[in-house]
């Protein structure tokens, strides 16, 4: 999910991103027209992951916002100019954290400095380990809800030729006419 949908996921407003048990035999996450970027209403998969991330909280506080970050300024009994954190902050210190931990996602080029982790990354990162698992490119594509297949491919989970060659290898293995080798 982009940053700014996550902190727009909620327990029980049909205007948000709301979580959904009850209308299939899986999970999904429905995304109002207005929370998308192609203004088109829909559903999709919730990962497993991600709901065992919203199951941590317990039936009977699942109300308002599933992710609701505070200002430390509370905590510190200082005087707060926003009660909810909006998504530049929360983006910005996402970024700050990826840098003193010295995360590197792209290095430095020329008079380019290097590129630390940022919220955007943890989504790359979302996607490339979806298709590293084997998950059909375009269930991919259909949870990062690009329009493209090539969007997904080129930016989210470009793969490597050792990936796509293990793929085959692996399909491939027993069926008559091929023989090689698998690596041990």
């Amino acid at each position: 999910m982009r940053l700014d949908e996550l902190l727009h996921v909620s327990w029980d407003d049909a205007n948000a991103l709301v979580p959904d048990w009850g209308s299939g035999a899986h999970p999904t996450l429905a995304i109002p027209s207005d929370q998308q970027k192609n203004d088109t209403e829909e559903s999709i998969p919730l990962l497993p992951g991600f709901e065992a991330l919203l199951k941590r909280t317990a039936e009977a506080e699942r109300r308002g916002w599933a992710f609701n970050p505070l200002s430390l300024q509370i905590k510190l009994g200082r005087k707060v100019k926003h009660r909810r954190l909006n998504v530049d902050w929360v983006g910005r210190t996402i970024t700050r954290i990826g840098e003193r931990a010295g995360v590197v996602v792209q290095s430095a080029k020329g008079d380019k400095p290097a590129k630390y982790a940022s919220a955007h990354d943890l989504r790359r990162s979302c996607a490339d380990r979806l298709v590293a698992s084997g998950v059909d490119e375009r269930d991919v594509q259909g949870v990062m809800r690009h329009a493209s297949g090539e969007t997904t491919r080129r930016h989210y989970a470009p793969g490597t030729v050792q990936r796509s060659a293990a793929s085959i290898r692996k399909k491939l293995a027993g069926v008559p006419g091929y023989t090689f080798e698998m690596p041990k």
